[in-house]
């Protein structure tokens, strides 16, 4: 699982398209304590403004979690 503080609208805007960018691989849930959210939900993401959060890739390919990994560390 990875970390990501969503500080600002422009932060979660930043998750909320790399989560699209990888929609064809993985769906990728956005984790604040005990609620979960869809990383390409608009609404959900932004819910969690002001928070550091869990981002888990639901996917078994270790190379998409490894991309995804490394563009996730681009935006932060």
């Amino acid at each position: 699982m990875l970390s990501f503080n969503i500080d600002s609208k422009e932060s979660a805007e930043k998750l909320i398209r790399l989560c699209e960018k990888y929609r064809d691989d993985t769906e990728t849930d956005v984790i604040c304590g005990r609620q979960t959210v869809d990383g390409r939900s608009l609404l959900g993401v932004i819910s969690l403004i002001g928070h550091f959060v869990t981002v888990k890739p639901q996917t078994d390919d270790k190379s998409v979690v490894e991309r995804f990994s490394e563009d996730l560390e681009r935006i932060k």
